[in-house]
Formats: structure tokens, sequence, C-alpha cells
């Protein structure tokens, strides 16, 4: 998701609350179990041979499996745990799509319509940029035309795209539309939707873990959230923030064009008292994109050039940088 939608997670969070919630019960029926029958303390159990090799046991399997199901994240290099299935994802995702389709009815611009087609035309160009044939996915671009709705965009897995029009006055060009679709794309490339299913059954077993010490499933959570949970989906923002800046600078789109974009958000939000501290967020606080984009704007440039844009780029910028939607 771009900003402030959190819809690429919504079917892990759904597939994750459901699983967490069928093992919390058991944890409570458990408790409830061992108050009446407290043969053994925790501390006894955790003396018991047999427990220790039990547990020995799940930890050594689970050490295998979680270093066997390690990959390299595309562009980035960045090593991470994937266990989920491409066909999972794309479950996942039609479920999602049909859920954004309903919620949004009457408000999708027909796919002929001036805004769809340009839309359309500047992600068609990313899409051929990237590293990993992904044009086996039934790649759709919808626009959403909803007044009242923040400026945002967000992928599904699968392939289906939206963009709410209310960004595009912040884009103003297509350099910026570019830096917004090329994130988006960056979600699907680096499978992030996989990488968030594969940790639901962990973070499930954390909280059964904290459940069982505290029995506070308020406290764990929150614990579970700020600590561990966020910061890994604001690292994933991170990363796609700069997978998109490399892929959109090699489509011969302006990086420039990227912190600006995001100085523009800044005063959107400014304009309008959004504010939330980054540590309680998903996302990167805007101001903290603003100087990654910066920062990564000399690895940008030099795939760009390395891509031959050429003298047509050079004179199709002239015009491209004042296009206003």
């Amino acid at each position: 998701m771009f900003k402030f939608t959190s819809i690429w997670l919504r079917g892990a969070k759904e597939f994750g609350s459901q699983a967490s919630r069928t093992s919390k019960a058991s944890m409570r029926w458990a408790s409830t179990y061992k108050r009446f029958n407290n043969t053994k303390s925790s501390s006894n159990i955790l003396q018991d041979p047999t427990y220790r090799k039990y547990a020995a046991g799940v930890l050594g399997l689970g050490g295998v499996f979680y270093v066997t199901h390690l990959e390299e994240a595309p562009v980035t290099g960045r090593r991470r745990f994937i266990w989920s299935t491409e066909g999972l994802e794309k479950w996942v995702g039609d479920r999602s799509y049909r859920q954004v389709l309903a919620e949004n009815r009457g408000h999708i611009l027909p796919p002929h319509h001036p805004l769809s087609v340009k839309v359309s035309n500047v992600f068609e160009k990313i899409l051929k940029v990237s590293p990993i044939d992904e044009s086996h996915l039934d790649w759709k671009v919808h626009i959403v035309n909803d007044p009242r709705a923040p400026p945002n965009a967000f992928v599904l897995p699968g392939g289906k795209v939206f963009v709410f029009s209310s960004i595009l006055n912040i884009c103003q060009n297509d350099d910026g539309l570019a830096t917004v679709l090329s994130h988006e794309f960056a979600h699907q490339l680096a499978r992030h939707t996989g990488e968030n299913l594969s940790k639901t059954p962990i973070y499930a077993a954390l909280g059964i873990f904290l459940y069982a010490l505290t029995g506070a499933d308020f406290f764990n959570s929150l614990l579970i959230n700020t600590i561990i949970k966020m910061p890994a989906s604001r690292a994933m923002e991170t990363e796609a923030d700069y997978i998109g800046l490399m892929l959109m600078s090699e489509a011969c789109y302006d990086p420039n064009e990227s912190y600006k974009l995001w100085e523009r958000m800044a005063n959107w939000e400014k304009g309008r008292g959004v504010h939330q501290p980054e540590f309680m967020s998903t996302h990167p606080g805007t101001e903290t994109r603003i100087q990654n984009m910066r920062s990564w704007l000399p690895e940008a440039e030099e795939r760009r050039a390395k891509s031959h844009c050429g003298q047509f780029t050079s004179f199709y910028d002239f015009g491209r940088g004042r296009e206003i939607f």
C-alpha cells in the first residue's frame, strides 16, 4: 500500500486472526483446566525430560524449516522467510479483490476513461523493466474516483492495482505517478504478502507463549505489534520505496520526482493535521521517506543512465514534468 490503507495486508491479517483466535481459545481452555488440575507447576514441566526433548525437537525442526525457506528479495537481496505458495497468495488476493470492488462500487472508472488509460500506460512501462517476468499475472489497474477518500494506492497479490483519484493531484505528472505505481508493483515483485502470510504462524505462536506467561491478551498484542509487526511492515514499505525508485529510473522516469512527491504529500498531511508517530505506524514517516529517496538518488540516476534513455527522453521530459492531472 502506498500510505494510508493496509489493504495489501488485509488477507494476511484475516488469515492470521482466525488462527490466533483458535489458538488463544485453546490456550484459555488449557489454562482453566490446569487451575483445577494443577498436579504440575510450570516450573516442574520445564524440568520434565520428556517435555524438554519434545521442545528441543520442535525447535530443531522449526529451525531447519526456517533456514530451508529463506529467499532473497529481488533488487535488494534481503534474506527473508517465505513458506507460502503463490497459489495461496493469489487466493488471498482474489478474495480481497472481490471485497474492494464491492466496497467501491460506483466509484471505479471504466478502462477506457482517459485517466485509466494514462495510469495503465505508465504502469506498463514499469512492468517491462521488472527483473522477474510478472506478465503471467492478470494485471488490472483501477482508478477509484472517490473525492472523500484520502490519497492512496495499493496492489493486491495476483496483479490488481487500485489508484485513488485523490492522489493524482499530488502526483502532478507522469514521474510522480510512476513513483506511486512502481512502489505498488514492488510489493508484488517482492512478494510482501507472502512474507506476511509466512510470519502469521510465528506471530500466533508468540502470542500463545506470551498469553501463557501473562494472561494479558491486550498487552501481548500491543507488544507484538509495536516491537515486531510494525517494524517489519515499515521495513517492507521502505524496501518497496527503494525497489520502486530503481524500477521507475530504469523505465526512464525522473527519480528526482520521488522525493518531490513525498514533499507534496507532507504538505497535504500538514494542511489536514495528519500525524502519527512512526513507531506506531505500519509505514515510515513522510520525512523519513523524503530522506531515503534523496539518499538513493545517486544510484537511481546511475540506473537511469544505464537504461540508455537518450536524447528522446530528455526532450520528452521537457513537457512531461509540467503535465498536470
